[in-house]
Order: structure tokens, then C-alpha cells, then sequence
């Protein structure tokens, strides 16, 4: 491990499968970012121009709604977030902004899809490891959904203020998802 930013994808859930040397290959292309508490690290709608992971601090994601911003997770160290942008052209879906003084690495898309371009077993290897964070989201909004599910009632109305067309429209959208 001869690159600085090693020791701290070392430390990454994200990395754990790596051996020391794919380490170093990921490290190669990964960027330090220092983030002011209050700031952005990247806006709902913009560009995903890379995956994050957080090495000190605190982001909040949030999401707007009808009714204004909602947090959608709070994320410390060792987090990840970002990971959609490494997989597909869609733009963020969320805007991640710091709690407190944060510190990042970044994966910029284009130069990672570079390494898996090239059969990178470092890059295959965080691709596999997307996934699993992507899987166990998932099966955390599932939880979500038997949950609002929960709120009708035999006669399929809505009960605790649930909207009956919002619950529709998330079933609706829960069954073009992969299972």
C-alpha cells in the first residue's frame, strides 16, 4: 500500500475484499475532498460524476418533497454514497450535505469505468461490493414498503393520514424493481 489515500480505503467496508495491491490501484484514482459543515458535497439533479466515500465527518442526504427537504440518511465514517453514479448516466437523486467538517474520497466515474474498461480485478471487485450495499438498501425500502402497507386497512383505505394514491404509486413503483 505506497499510495496515501490506502490507509483510508483500507479502512472502507467497501474495500474489504481488495488485497493491498487492488488497493492501490483504487487509491491511484481516487480524490481527497474537504467539506465545510452546512456546504454540499453534490446537489439533487446534478451530474453523477463519481461515488464518495466518507473518511471523517458527517453527510446528511436529503430529498425534496412537496413539502420541503426531507433527510433520507445521515452518513459517518466509513459510509458510502454516490455508488448509482458509478453504475449508470442518471443525475443525483439526492443532495448530500455536511454536518459537520468532512472529509471524502472520491471515485470520479469516468476514470473508474476506465479501470473496469480495462478488466481492472480492483474495479470488478467494487462493483461486487456496490451491489451488496445496494441490496441491503433495498431490502430496507422493502421493509419501508410492508410497513406503509401495514397502514390500510382490509377494505385496502389508507389509515395514520396515507395518502391512498401516494401508497398506490409506490407499489406501483416497487414492482418494475428487481427482487
Amino acid at each position: 500500500m505506497a499510495h496515501p489515500h490506502a490507509a483510508a480505503l483500507k479502512e472502507m467496508a467497501l474495500c474489504r475484499a481488495l488485497s493491498d495491491a487492488e488497493i492501490d490501484v483504487i487509491a491511484a484514482i481516487a480524490e481527497t475532498q474537504r467539506i465545510d459543515a452546512g456546504k454540499d458535497l453534490f446537489r439533487e439533479g446534478d451530474p453523477g460524476d463519481g461515488l464518495f466515500l466518507v473518511v471523517a465527518g458527517e453527510i446528511d442526504v436529503v430529498k425534496r418533497g412537496p413539502g420541503g427537504e426531507r433527510s433520507l440518511a445521515r452518513l459517518g465514517a466509513g459510509a458510502i454514497l454516490g455508488e448509482i453514479s458509478l453504475l449508470t448516466s442518471e443525475v443525483r437523486s439526492a443532495t448530500g450535505r455536511a454536518t459537520v467538517a468532512t472529509q471524502v474520497l472520491r471515485l470520479p466515474v469516468e476514470r473508474f469505468r476506465g479501470l473496469l474498461g480495462e478488466g481492472s480485478i480492483a474495479a470488478l471487485k467494487m462493483v461486487g461490493a456496490i451491489a451488496e450495499v445496494l441490496a441491503r438498501r433495498l431490502a430496507a425500502m422493502n421493509d419501508k414498503v410492508l410497513e406503509l402497507a401495514d397502514n390500510l386497512d382490509s377494505a385496502g383505505k389508507a389509515r395514520s393520514g396515507i395518502k391512498e394514491q401516494e401508497l398506490a404509486e409506490l407499489h406501483r413503483t416497487m414492482q418494475v424493481w428487481s427482487f
